[in-house]
């Protein structure tokens, strides 16, 4: 891969994880190639790539949209996420390292102590530390194949704002799965993380249901006599 195409794949896919670029919405390569200052050979190669990790849709003769995730592909991600990272935390407890577990003990400790004050910063570095703890395991798991076969589904929670559905106390549950992960991998017991890692992930994937359904029954209409 070029070094235009890979500037222009790491640009796009910024925008669209960050939320620049929402759901639906049209990338146009001309104006792409002007933000990213590359021509739009290397960002048609890009859009391709992403829409090979499903983040971009191209529609025969309108061209290419930032994907939007249906309630079933929700369920689809979260499922997979539970049996791969599940898998990936049982293997990573066998070879995980003293330096990796601190490393874990770190990003749980910073969680909590930016849970302590909100802001949009805290927020942001919350997430960061919850991606990189997730990171850190799948290192540990030691395996090329998992690895790619997570990359792509790890970010989809931060493109879908899984966190910003999370209430304190939402925080602190998913926090607490953190330490448990972490007293398993100290123990080097494989069944033990993966149960964690599993609950961890059916527990962000009834949260993101339940904040979907409190939204539906708000914004549902009133009835008529």
């Amino acid at each position: 891969m070029s070094k235009a195409v890979q500037v222009a794949y790491e640009w796009i896919r910024e925008q669209i994880l960050s939320g620049r670029y929402p759901a639906s919405s049209h990338l146009r390569e001309e104006h792409i190639a002007e933000e990213a200052k590359v021509s739009r050979t290397p960002v048609r190669e890009a859009l391709r790539r992403l829409s090979n990790e499903h983040f971009v849709k191209f529609v025969p003769n309108q061209g290419a949209f930032v994907t939007k995730w249906e309630e079933d592909d929700v369920d689809v991600i979260f499922d997979l996420r539970a049996m791969l990272e599940g898998y990936s935390a049982y293997r990573a407890a066998m070879r995980i390292d003293d330096e990796a577990i601190a490393e874990l003990e770190k990003c749980a400790i910073e969680i909590e102590k930016l849970c302590e004050k909100h802001s949009v910063e805290n927020h942001r570095k919350t997430i960061e530390y919850n991606h990189r703890f997730h990171s850190i395991i799948i290192e540990a798991a030691n395996s090329d194949r998992i690895n790619r076969l997570l990359s792509w589904l790890v970010e989809i929670p931060m493109l879908l704002k899984t966190i910003d559905r999370y209430e304190d106390k939402d925080v602190e549950r998913s926090n607490h799965h953190h330490r448990e992960l972490i007293e398993a991998f100290k123990a080097h017991d494989p069944d033990w993380a993966k149960s964690v890692m599993e609950s961890h992930l059916r527990a962000a994937h009834q949260r993101y249901i339940a904040k979907d359904d409190k939204k539906s029954t708000v914004n549902k209409p009133a009835k008529t006599v």
